[in-house]
């Protein structure tokens, strides 16, 4: 694959900010690890002590049946949004999207406020209170975040199904069920094994809910690290074990990529099957019951969230709780005042939405139509997201905050963090839509005089304007949430809204913390009403 000095020129801006934000700091941390370790041998002997090799098992062990499941409860859902067109089809598929981009404290307190000690439903019904703590708790906590994944990847793959060979098959007199093997039984599955790696991926990785659900004996390799980095201040323990984590992840990575590339290659081909939901096939309303067995879930988990938010544990009424959020003795505990959280929050959100979408629209042009340079760009957007937030912070605070003057300058670092850890999601929303345009508009304006890149600003930025708002809401949603880098970087007076959440209910603050949640909930459901009333439609 050749690269003209044009295009290199176009990705040297993202390339170099991964580069000098990403993999030059980690570079630097695991080379210190490796003479502080003393080579291989140390290395391998840190990695080898119980407990880390504890974590490695539990990433799996999290990963990998989270990753089953999802797949289960995720297909039928991404199945019937694949094949059917219903009145709105665009709004539910955008809704599925919230609980992926939530802060992951507000899913794990949603599973507490279902199936905790005083949840709703354990309350109910005592036997749900297996789901309260431990594996089973972070499992479902993993779902949350994870089952809408497969169900939109799901859906792409089965609308890219060619609509003319599947009426060729009916008009030979093909069942419904030779349809599905000879015609979207693949591009489905295709989806699928996308959307599972992805959750597989990110519960392997994850940091809050076996934190906050179960404790040490359930800790991940992510959770591991930032115990070895912050708590027992074991920095060539935790880069050793952050240096195994990569190499362990790097396959499941590349495969996931793979099967998106193949996703890319058939989006532009997706539309939503031309047929409403059959009321007597049996199969179409199974695919229905399940899918509305999906979206409930979500309804639901946000529900008890703003339930506990209007009536908290230990409060004196609804309001007493949000009094005490603003109240003095609250911002004395916190270093900052709610409304300082709130600004903090939203500065850092939207400062990462804005480069990542910057840094999107241009890689964007420079990988249109290449998906050979597309799928090597992913690869190297997505190592942050390998090395792990908390790795990415520990590396981003060696290297960068003594060069940057310590930390009343963090906050670059913050929106630094943020911005590599939404770049790679921002790229797939802006790309795929591109994937899908005819060249001839963008052609025409070259052909009149305009420049490559005037031609892609004029001719087709504006035709993926749904993508470019739904990269800027990526970007924005997983900065207004991130917990787990900005935790290991902010000081007490840029405190956000989600490490707030967790120094309250570390504090057994719980009625203050439980209005922190209802607040930041709210305000990532503010994101998402803004996307669904302009009715754009998701892509990623």
């Amino acid at each position: 694959m050749r690269i003209s000095g044009r295009d290199m020129l176009a990705l040297s801006p993202a390339l170099a900010f991964v580069v000098l934000f990403a993999l030059v700091p980690a570079v630097v941390l695991f080379a210190s690890t490796a003479a502080a370790a003393g080579g291989l041998g140390g290395i391998v002997a840190i990695v080898s002590s119980p407990l880390n090799v504890a974590s490695i098992e539990n990433s799996l062990e999290q990963g990998g049946l989270s990753a089953l499941l999802a797949v289960a409860l995720g297909y039928p859902a991404g199945v019937f949004f694949g094949r059917y067109a219903f009145p709105g089809r665009d709004i539910l598929r955008s809704l599925l999207l919230v609980p992926f981009l939530l802060p992951s404290l507000i899913v794990v307190f949603g599973v507490l406020d279902l199936f905790g000690a005083d949840g709703v439903l354990s309350s109910a019904v005592p036997w749900f209170g297996t789901f309260g703590s431990g594996l089973p708790a972070i499992v479902v906590a993993n779902l949350a975040f994870n089952v809408p994944i497969v169900v939109l990847f799901t859906s792409t793959g089965g609308e890219s199904a060619p609509r003319d060979l599947e009426e060729t098959v009916a008009s030979l007199g093909g069942s419904p069920g030779r349809a599905y093997v000879d015609v979207w039984a693949a591009p489905t599955w295709v989806g699928a094994a996308a959307g599972g790696l992805l959750t597989f991926l990110f519960s392997s990785l994850s940091f809050a809910p076996p934190l906050l659900l179960c404790g040490p004996r359930c800790y991940t390799v992510e959770a591991r690290i930032w115990s070895l980095a912050s708590l027992t201040l074991e920095p060539t323990a935790a880069g050793a074990l952050a240096l195994a984590m990569v190499g362990l992840f790097l396959l499941p990575t590349v495969a996931y990529l793979a099967l998106l590339g193949r996703l890319r290659g058939a989006s532009g081909r997706a539309r939503p099957r031309r047929r409403s939901v059959p009321g007597r096939s049996v199969v179409g309303v199974a695919l229905a019951a399940e899918t509305a067995l999906v979206l409930g879930s979500v309804v639901v988990l946000l529900a008890a969230v703003l339930d506990r938010t209007l009536a908290p544990i230990g409060s004196r009424g609804p309001a007493s709780a949000w009094v005490a959020l603003f109240s003095d003795a609250t911002t004395a505990r916190l270093g900052v005042s709610a409304v300082g959280l709130v600004a903090n929050t939203l500065l850092f959100a939207t400062g990462a939405a804005v480069v990542a979408l910057l840094l999107g629209i241009v890689l964007g042009y420079a990988v249109q139509g290449r998906p050979a340079r597309a799928g090597a760009l992913g690869l190297v957007l997505f190592v942050p997201l390998l090395l792990s937030p908390v790795v990415l912070a520990v590396a981003l605070a060696e290297f960068w905050r003594p060069l940057l003057g310590g930390a009343p300058n963090v906050w670059i670092l913050v929106i630094v963090s943020q911005s590599i850890l939404a770049l790679p999601f921002a790229l797939q929303s802006i790309e795929i839509p591109l994937t899908g345009l005819s060249p001839s508009v963008r052609e025409g304006a070259e052909a009149l005089g305009a420049s490559r890149w005037v031609a892609f600003v004029d001719a087709d930025l504006p035709r993926v304007r749904d993508g470019l708002a739904t990269a800027g809401l990526f970007a924005f949603a997983l900065g207004l949430g991130e917990f787990t880098a900005t935790n290991f970087l902010v000081t007490a007076r840029l405190t956000t809204l989600p490490v707030a959440l967790y120094e309250l209910a570390d504090s057994r603050l719980f009625a203050v913390a439980d209005a922190a949640a209802g607040l930041l909930l709210l305000l990532s459901l503010a994101v998402f009403l803004a996307i669904a009333v302009g009715g754009r439609r998701v892509e990623l």
